[in-house]
């Protein structure tokens, strides 16, 4: 301690003499880490604050162990000046050791206590566990933490969790190395929403016993959908009323709420309770039972071919929205037994959900199977209503019209009245084009329950009898490919027959020749010429231009092949003409056959590049027909080739109106193989549950036990097992259960649990399990090469070697995609057997004397380890008179096994005993035996 310090003002001097004025530093000697064998010092520093000199008297530890190194315990300090004094310490063994040191100042002694301290562990642990915030979906999440030793010796450290959590803390003892640390893995499974704030006891070696907190907040991860607009969440859309053929569009907000990325895929729920496909609700229920053939023919229908969701797939960030695209396209389902009027109409209530991706029991079992709770809040269900109407236009006077004979250049009107019979939707219409017939207006809108007045014209163009269909396109909203959005298009096509003639004009043409030649040209050359000039032998004198190439008269003896087809050049054919002349084409006089002089205006000829690109666009369309032609005639002749013109006559008419029988509905599916089957789920339809359960059926039938592959080796399997996987794609995998309970195990006993793998897709697909815990380490192999449309089991081997419960989780990969996790869960226990009763009576069997007295005991042995066992009896001072057999051997697994008690009667043989029940390497138990006697006055004793 430290001496008090003298204070600066004049005080009495007989005062100050007796104050202690002097400084020990340290106040107190430890010798850490002290090892038998080896010598230790440490200094002892005396310092004097006084204003004297002082004396001082050391004395000398007691115990040999310590030693102080002074030549003289009697020293004399003076003011202001310091000493050291060294204190050794050579340990004889190891174990601590303490004395003290006394420092003797005028009438007062200073205790300096002397510590010899072996060498101890110091261990240090980190007292909180924070997992943050988790998304409850089974899975086992892992925080380690470190026990460090900063001491010199070696230390033993317990932790224990005695909650009822899935909290697994392992190692849960162990020993830490000096100056060494060691971690601890604390499990943990959300497998429900809440808020954990727990605390696991933890007794280091040297410390007082402390706890460890461990704080987990664990949410659910919910999937929900939102209104486009507003915040309130999404349970129908209505889509309305709507025409057969076109669609309409709705939308919706997808929305992750979790802090972690999922993989989700939408479903069509095709087979649930509460549906409506394609009944008329406002029908009477008598008329729409009795109509069985219709409403099994609803039943074939595909939901998924009206109904689609864009996109219906894909990975969702923590906390996103996506926008969700709903398409609604009704198709018109034909009734049989009556005609399709203004009254029919198909009303629809759908349900769709969200599914997310990951590890399921099944389809065949998920509505029935005990799933947590965790995962029924990854999906939200979504109901989808509306109706399909026909479109009914009433013509009046009807859909065929006959316009009144006209001449060219007139028209023949008729007033056509056309009615949309519809109550709920307007229609919009458009007349195509149709030669020689007009309508007006052509395109129009008629609103529910109106009439339009359309004039249809008959304008011939031509003489004849003309017979038409004119077409009518409806327009409408129609998706487009993408599904997104929508396009005015026609969606139906009404035809209207019409019918009329044409009449001609019964004036008679004369033919204008032109006498003789003349400055200009009255008529145009070569025009209206009279029928049969050639044969008549009265030829007018000017008709000799037709006949010019014949005659001999003026040929100047030209014998030049040229004129053969030479063209008749009329002096002044071209005089009110400034366009040049074609450099192909010959002409020459009528008479004399001199050619005509050509006149060339360069403003107006044809360059040669001109002439070149006119020549080359000429034959590129000549070569353009030619090769139609010549892929028509080769067409043509593999045609016949493949399917030649049998001449046999076998007395069928064409066109006698045989035609081939229809195949039902049944010989058309069975007639789809397999494979079509597969390739049916394109990637813009929705998935549905009844597609999904009947393909996952005909999977199970397809067992595959013996003969996978580890990893693909032919190039199909290489091909399709690199190809990466769609969410819809993966959710067509099934691996489960989800959960592997091995129930209450033994130590270092196997175990085997099935692993379900079924593959819905029509390709091969790689199964990959990343197993990273030695407890499974013993199954066999942990990938598999999967073949299309398939099931198989896999035996999961499980053994443990230390005892306590186990939660931890796996996940397993589809072409290299996380496909999910599985949790393994068990509860290792060591060898045990259980005793029917801890306390048994026995009663003599008989009336006679000696008789012995007898009772069972029987042993149960619950878990899957056979258990070895011996009775021992304990002893007492009078002896033991009980028995028991068989004294040892061994329960099998799940069975039990019974032992007889026996009891000797005499004079001295005791009446209680006890046998002590030893299990190998498990418990032990107690056995309380009585023997139940009654003591008689008649004899020594009876029943």
């Amino acid at each position: 301690m430290d001496a008090e310090r003298g204070s600066v003002a004049p005080r009495d001097i007989d005062t100050l003499k007796k104050e202690v004025q002097l400084r020990v530093n340290p106040l107190v000697l430890k010798f850490q880490d002290a090892v038998s064998g080896k010598v230790y010092r440490l200094p002892l520093t005396v310092h004097n604050l006084g204003r004297w000199n002082q004396k001082i008297r050391f004395q000398e530890p007691s115990k040999p162990q310590f030693k102080l190194l002074l030549t003289s315990l009697d020293k004399e300090l003076a003011s202001g000046l310091q000493m050291t004094a060294m204190v050794e310490y050579h340990p004889n063994k190891n174990e601590d050791m303490s004395d003290h040191i006394f420092i003797s100042v005028g009438n007062k002694v200073l205790d300096i206590p002397l510590f010899g301290l072996i060498p101890v562990c110091q261990l240090e642990i980190v007292p909180v566990v924070d997992f943050g915030t988790l998304v409850a979906n089974s899975k086992v999440h892992c925080k380690e933490i470190t026990i460090i030793n900063r001491g010199k010796a070696p230390g033993k450290f317990k932790a224990e969790y005695q909650g009822q959590l899935p909290i697994v803390i392992s190692p849960s003892s162990g020993i830490v190395k000096a100056k060494t640390s060691m971690v601890i893995k604390v499990d943990f499974c959300a497998d429900q929403a809440q808020i954990v704030n727990e605390m696991a006891r933890v007794s280091l070696q040297g410390c007082p016993e402390t706890f460890l907190n461990i704080k987990v907040r664990v949410v659910e991860q919910i999937i929900e959908l939102f209104h486009m607009n507003s915040e309130r969440k999404l349970e129908c859309i209505r889509f309305g009323s709507v025409f057969f053929g076109t669609s309409k569009l709705e939308h919706a907000l997808l929305y992750n709420n979790s802090p972690e990325s999922i993989n989700w895929v939408a479903i069509m729920q095709d087979d649930c309770v509460g549906e409506e496909l394609g009944t008329n609700i406002h029908q009477r229920t008598d008329i729409a039972i009795n109509n069985i053939s219709y409403l099994n023919k609803i039943k074939k229908i595909d939901m998924t071919d009206f109904m689609s969701c864009v996109p219906n797939e894909g990975t969702l960030l923590p906390y996103q929205k996506i926008v969700i695209t709903f398409c609604f396209s009704p198709k018109l389902v034909v009734d049989t037994k009556k005609d399709v009027g203004p009254s029919h109409r198909q009303d629809y209530a759908l349900f769709v959900r969200f599914d997310s991706v990951g590890s399921k029991d099944g389809f065949l079992r998920d509505d029935n199977s005990n799933t947590m709770k965790s995962n029924r809040l990854q999906k939200v269900e979504l109901a989808l209503t509306g109706s399909g109407l026909p479109v009914i236009l009433q013509f009046d006077p009807g859909k065929s019209l006959t316009f009144a004979p006209c001449h060219m250049g007139e028209h023949s009107d008729i007033l056509c009245i056309v009615k949309n019979q519809s109550i709920s939707l307007p229609v919009m219409y458009h007349f195509k084009k149709t030669a020689h017939f007009k309508m007006d207006p052509e395109r129009g809108k008629i609103d529910e329950g109106c009439i339009q007045n359309v004039i249809c014209s008959f304008v011939p163009h031509q003489i004849g009898v003309f017979k038409v269909k004119q077409v009518i396109e409806i327009i409408g909203p129609v998706a487009d490919d993408n599904l997104r959005s929508l396009s005015m298009k026609p969606f139906l096509y009404i035809h209207l027959n019409f019918s009329s003639t044409c009449k001609a004009f019964t004036r008679k043409v004369g033919v204008k020749i032109n006498p003789g030649i003349s400055p200009l040209i009255s008529n145009p050359t070569r025009h209206f010429v009279a029928k049969d000039s050639e044969k008549k032998d009265d030829l007018p004198p000017v008709a000799a231009m037709l006949q010019s190439t014949a005659t001999k008269l003026h040929d100047h003896c030209l014998k030049d092949e040229s004129t053969k087809n030479a063209l008749i050049a009329f002096p002044n054919d071209r005089a009110t003409s400034i366009r040049s002349g074609d450099h192909h084409e010959h002409f020459r006089t009528i008479f004399t056959k001199i050619p005509r002089y050509d006149y060339t205006d360069p403003d107006y000829e044809y360059t040669d590049l001109e002439k070149l690109e006119r020549k080359a666009h000429r034959d590129y369309y000549t070569n353009y027909i030619n090769n139609l032609r010549t892929i028509r005639l080769r067409k043509e002749a593999q045609r016949e080739r493949k399917f030649p013109v049998n001449e046999v006559d076998i007395g069928m008419l064409p066109l006698s109106g045989l035609k081939s029988p229809p195949l039902s509905q049944s010989e058309i599916e069975e007639e789809i193989p397999p494979s079509l089957k597969a390739s049916s789920l394109k990637a813009n339809r929705l998935l549905s549950t009844k597609k999904i359960a009947s393909r996952e059926s005909e999977c199970l039938q397809r067992k595959i036990t013996r003969g996978l592959k580890s990893k693909p080796t032919t190039h199909q399997e290489k091909q399709e097992c690199s190809k990466v996987l769609t969410p819809k794609q993966i959710h067509q995998v099934i691996v489960g259960p989800s959960v592997l309970n091995f129930g209450n195990i033994c130590v270092k006993s196997t175990n085997t649990h099935l692993l379900h793998i079924v593959n819905m897709l029509p390709m091969y697909i790689l199964i990959q399990l990343d197993v990273d815990f030695e407890e499974l380490q013993k199954t066999k192999q942990f990938s598999y090469v999967i073949p299309p449309t398939s099931s198989t089991y896999i035996s999961m081997v499980f053994e443990s070697s230390t005892s306590g419960k186990f939660w931890k989780s796996f996940t397993f990969k589809i072409n290299n995609i996380p496909g999910g996790h599985i949790l393994v869960m068990a509860a290792i226990l060591p060898v045990k057997l259980e005793l029917s009763s801890n306390e048994i009576v026995l009663r003599p069997q008989s009336f006679l004397l000696k008789t012995c007295f007898r009772g069972t005991v029987r042993l149960y042995n619950h878990l899957n380890c056979p258990a070895q066992f011996g009775w021992k009896p304990v002893t007492t001072l009078r002896g033991i008179a009980f028995t028991i057999c068989p004294a040892q051997g061994t329960v099998d697994p799940y069975c039990s096994l019974e032992c007889e008690v026996t009891w000797q009667p005499g004079f001295s043989s005791p009446d209680k005993g006890e046998f002590l029940l030893q299990v190998s390497g498990g418990n032990t138990l107690t056995l309380k035996c009585i023997a139940h006697v009654i003591i008689s006055l008649q004899c020594d004793f009876h029943l």
